[in-house]
Formats: C-alpha cells, sequence, structure tokens
C-alpha cells in the first residue's frame, strides 16, 4: 500500500471537516447572533415608537384643538442583516376598551341625556420574531411590554401597584386622565340698582354676583378607526391620530350627574370634573350647588338652580380617532 496517496485524501478530508465545522459555527451561532441583535434594535425602535406616539396623545388630550392630525411610524419587522435578509414581521392594532371611563348624565326638562367617555388600546404583536415573542401594549395612558399576547408587565413602572398609585395621587397617569374632563363657567354680567342712593341723589349699579350665565362643560372620548384598526406587514406600519370637535347645547339643565366606574382612570376623570365643578360653586353659589342627596361612591349630582338665574349648558366633546396603516 502507497501511504504517499493516502496522505492527500486525509488532508483534504481534514480540510474539509474544518470547513464543515466553521460554515456550522458560522450558520449556528455567529449569524443567529446577527439576527438576534437586529432584532433587538428593530423592538427598541417598536417601543420608541409607541412612547413618542403616547406622548402625542397626551398632548392632545391636554390641548383640545379641533382639526389636528398626527402619525408616527412603527418599524414592524426586523432581523434582516446583509447575510441573511429574511425579515420577521409584525402587526399593529387598535381596539375600544369595554368600560367607559366616565358617565355623563344630564336631567333636562326634556328628559334625561347620557354621554359615555371611551378610550382605546394600541397593541403591537411580532410575527417571527427571530428573537423572543416581545410586543407592546398601550392603555389607559401608559406603556406596558408584552409576552406571548397574555403576558404583560408596565414599562416605567416597577409593579402595577405604582401605576394605582400614580392614578390615585398627582402623577403623570392621573394628570392624563383629568385632562378627560374639565368644566368652565360665565358668571351672570347682569347689573342690578343699589337700593341706598349716593350722596347726590345717584343710583349706582352692581353686578348680580353670586350666579352663572354659562356652563361649559369638556369630554373627552378616545375611539378606534372603524375602517383602519388593523394592519400586519414586515415592513414599516403607522399609527394615526385625528380630532375633531362637536358641540351640543341643552336648555333647561337641572342636574349635571358625574360617574365613574371606579376603577382608577376613570376615578381620576371624575375626580377633575368635580375639582372644576365645585370651583365654580364657589363663584356660582346661587344657582349651582353640590346636592349630596343625588350623591355617593363613585358619583355625584351638581344642581342647578334654573329659577333663580337661568343657565345655558354646553358640551364640548373632543373625538379622538386613532388608527393605523
Amino acid at each position: 500500500m502507497n501511504d504517499d496517496a493516502v496522505a492527500p485524501v486525509i488532508a483534504v478530508m481534514l480540510i474539509l471537516a474544518a470547513v464543515a465545522t466553521l460554515f456550522a459555527i458560522f450558520n449556528g451561532i455567529y449569524i443567529p447572533s446577527l439576527k438576534q441583535a437586529s432584532e433587538t434594535e428593530h423592538l427598541r425602535n417598536v417601543e420608541s415608537s409607541f412612547q413618542q406616539f403616547a406622548s402625542d396623545i397626551e398632548r392632545v388630550v391636554a390641548d383640545r384643538r379641533d382639526g389636528m392630525t398626527l402619525n408616527e411610524p412603527v418599524q414592524m419587522g426586523g432581523g434582516d442583516i446583509f447575510l441573511n435578509t429574511l425579515k420577521s414581521g409584525g402587526s399593529l392594532a387598535v381596539t375600544n376598551e369595554k368600560m367607559p371611563v366616565y358617565y355623563l348624565i344630564l336631567d333636562t326638562d326634556g328628559g334625561l341625556i347620557m354621554r359615555n367617555g371611551t378610550i382605546v388600546n394600541i397593541s403591537y404583536d411580532p410575527v417571527g420574531n427571530f428573537w423572543q415573542d416581545q410586543g407592546y401594549r398601550w392603555q389607559y395612558g401608559f406603556l406596558n411590554v408584552t409576552k406571548y399576547r397574555s403576558r404583560q408587565a408596565p414599562i416605567s413602572y416597577s409593579t402595577m401597584d405604582d401605576v394605582y398609585n400614580d392614578f390615585n395621587g398627582t402623577g403623570s397617569l392621573a394628570t392624563f386622565a383629568g385632562s378627560f374632563s374639565d368644566s368652565e363657567y360665565t358668571l351672570n354680567q347682569t347689573l342690578f340698582q343699589n337700593t341706598t342712593p349716593t350722596t347726590n341723589n345717584q343710583f349706582t349699579f352692581s353686578p348680580w354676583g353670586g350666579n352663572c350665565s354659562g356652563i361649559v362643560l369638556w369630554a373627552v372620548n378616545i375611539s378606534a378607526s372603524p375602517d383602519h384598526a388593523f394592519t400586519s406587514s414586515n415592513g414599516f406600519g403607522r399609527l394615526e391620530l385625528m380630532t375633531n370637535i362637536s358641540t351640543e347645547h341643552y336648555y333647561g339643565v337641572n342636574n349635571i350627574t358625574l360617574a365613574s366606574d371606579r376603577r382608577p382612570f376613570s376615578n381620576a376623570t371624575i375626580r377633575n370634573w368635580n375639582e372644576s365643578l365645585t370651583t365654580m360653586v364657589g363663584s356660582c353659589g346661587n344657582n349651582v350647588e353640590y346636592n349630596p342627596g343625588r350623591s355617593g361612591d363613585g358619583f355625584s349630582t351638581f344642581s342647578i338652580r334654573q329659577q333663580v338665574s337661568p343657565i345655558d349648558v354646553s358640551l364640548n366633546i373632543v373625538n379622538i380617532e386613532i388608527g393605523v396603516s
């Protein structure tokens, strides 16, 4: 047997084995690590887009301006690298929450008028992620990271107890929820003649203090676009927002009742309404008053004494529609 003929064959086999090993390491370790790093960057971009859009929502609710339009791009998929361009995907969805965030009831001469406030949740769910099934969900003013579409935890808070404490206190969540409601009033400017004349026998006139002539209620609704509430791709999606303000006028309003579902967000919304109306009672106590007999846990009623001095009531509804594309 000629050993000189065997040696080159063994050498080639060893080289092929080394190449195969390197190729396996390259495909089994290096490529997946690059795709994981790309997915990590992709998810970081999704989180940044959600945080920016959350700030946009907060600003729009606080400003209450008509005709505003805003949009924010969202990177739907990732994991593509120069050695492997296969990408994951994702989906965006906007869903109306089932429970209203407030109940507004106006007791008028013509009957009861009821208005309920709405809010949405906005979610991103991964499809075929090369790293892990991590998504995001914005709800009630705070952002959650989600896993497997069923588990979630707040990003900016250690626990949900911290979230509830923020709603119950004076934090950013309480401020956001309170921005869903407000009230303004106009004092009665009618002048009445003073009974005591001046030294030169002239009568003076003074404002009729303690009476309102008009009340303006502000209420915010956030709802999902009926036609553009879901999209899915591996490119770029877009979160979109637009506002519209409608005004309703009521006459002969005898009672204004505010009620919550007793959850933290709703409680904070009603608390702000109560505070603004209580301030109104301090200036218009002759014809606007708190009615303890028709108030209780989770709801409160303010009565209007139209017979003392008539008050016109208007409701400005700030409709915010959120969609995706």
